[in-house]
């Protein structure tokens, strides 16, 4: 199986070093084999002495079940726990995989309106309605499964009876577990955002990131990773919302940590490390 994937993000899991890998921005021939792309990611970080149990597969396109797919067979036999944080409904084949193993299932939820869903997360992702749908299926075939709201942004999220309506709607899903991420304005998301928020929601929404809302392009300047929301806003905006969230009885990182260890069915095998004389032998 062949995909262009790469490393997103690192973070800190209950176990130490963790790690999100998702489809890279390369072009589409740009093409690497998936395990030895994780091979070599994750051999270069245990040469600098880090032992990463936890890898987190981020699915943003349909398509994406199939290398994903792939990458949970190959880390999970290694013995790496896999979550899998999807914006879109997943595939049978990788359900089934996801079953074999124990992952525990992250689904992006960002608003309940699919216009602003989708302009949130992208235009591939489906609707918080179909993924809440999806959830009770996971769960019904014993998947663990919980919530990434994100990402969290002034103004959009300020709404508290959105906000609340979404956050009841995940509970009725029978989900109890949630992770909450401030999210930063990208010059993607804000062009895909001018399409459906009012002139007056668009306008404080740049005041509240310190933008030019004068400027013909106020994000001309804002590099593509985007701009985060200045600290005590960002802060304040984050427990606003946790605090909504654990009202209607969510979990906030029960165990602690982002990747819902307390959620882990401990399926996979031992941990094996990666530098080894056959680091690349099987990984075709």
């Amino acid at each position: 199986m062949h995909a262009v994937i790469e490393p997103l993000h690192a973070f800190t899991a209950c176990d130490g070093p963790a790690l999100v890998v998702g489809r890279g921005s390369g072009a589409l021939n740009d093409i690497v084999d998936v395990p030895l792309a994780l091979a070599t990611t994750l051999g270069e970080r245990e040469a600098e002495g880090e032992a990463i149990r936890v890898i987190v597969l981020r699915l943003v396109r349909r398509d994406d079940a199939a290398w994903a797919r792939t990458a949970l067979e190959w880390l999970a036999e290694r013995g790496r726990r896999v979550v899998l944080r999807t914006s879109v409904v997943m595939s049978r084949e990788l359900e089934e995989s996801a079953r074999r193993w124990g992952c525990t299932i992250l689904l992006e939820l960002a608003h309940r309106r699919p216009g602003l869903q989708s302009a949130l997360l992208s235009r591939s992702a489906d609707a918080a309605a179909s993924l809440l749908l999806h959830a009770q299926h996971l769960r019904r075939v014993g998947l663990e499964v919980a919530v990434n709201f994100t990402p969290i942004l002034p103004v959009i999220h300020e709404d508290r009876d959105e906000t609340l309506a979404l956050m009841k709607h995940v509970v009725a899903a029978d989900i109890r577990d949630a992770h909450v991420t401030v999210g930063r304005l990208t010059p993607v998301r804000y062009g895909a955002l001018k399409e459906v928020l009012p002139n007056r929601q668009r306008l404080a929404l740049l005041r509240a990131f310190d933008l030019d809302a004068a400027s013909e392009d106020p994000l001309a300047e804002v590099p593509a990773s985007g701009r985060r929301l200045p600290s005590l806003p960002m802060a304040a905006l984050y427990h606003s919302v946790r605090m909504e969230a654990e009202s209607v009885g969510l979990r906030i990182d029960h165990c602690g940590c982002p990747a819902q260890c307390h959620l882990d069915p401990q399926l996979i095998p031992d941990y094996v490390p990666l530098l080894t004389p056959d680091l690349f032998a099987d990984a075709g």
